[in-house]
């Protein structure tokens, strides 16, 4: 479980400092893309594929983060109310329908990435082979599935330690 636990942390790490990089990197586009258009009245028109593909992996990983604390998607003003014998199999519930969510994600994902793997599409500006940016789905999804189990198993272990108690 220890081991578990490490490579959980060190796999949040990653997708923080990626969340960080993608972040910085759309600020500067979009600041130096009105920059550009404002000052110099030339436009940079890769900023539009390259800006709105990295916000679906900024937006994907840290619904991940999320889901590793539980908190993606959680009603809480419908399970705080129920008796607290209740309460842990709900947020049990809600993580497996969340989870069936994100298992129906990754595979339409993929099934889209290798859909443009065969058809050999490109971006209309960048040239830039598009299944790269449409494999950021199946990564985000990925890091959910993995980190919607990371909490289960936390709720699961935790209801254990305080049944013994």
């Amino acid at each position: 479980m220890k081991v578990y636990k490490k490579i959980m942390n060190g796999m949040a790490a990653v997708e923080k400092l990626t969340l960080l990089l993608s972040m910085l990197l759309i600020l500067v586009l979009t600041v130096g893309n009105v920059f550009s258009r404002k000052v110099i009245h030339r436009s940079w028109s890769f900023t539009e594929e390259l800006v709105v593909a990295v916000f679906v992996l900024t937006t994907l990983l840290a619904a991940a983060l999320a889901c590793r604390e539980g908190e993606l998607v959680s009603l809480t003003i419908f399970t705080e109310k129920l008796p607290k014998k209740l309460q842990k199999p709900s947020q049990i519930l809600i993580t497996l329908l969340s989870l069936i969510f994100t298992v129906i994600l990754f595979k339409y994902g993929m099934d889209k990435v290798l859909i443009q793997l065969a058809n050999g599409k490109h971006t209309f500006v960048l040239n830039w082979p598009e299944w790269i940016f449409w494999s950021f789905v199946p990564i985000g999804a990925g890091c959910m599935i993995l980190h919607l189990i990371e909490h289960c198993i936390d709720v699961c272990v935790n209801t254990k330690e305080k049944e013994d108690r």
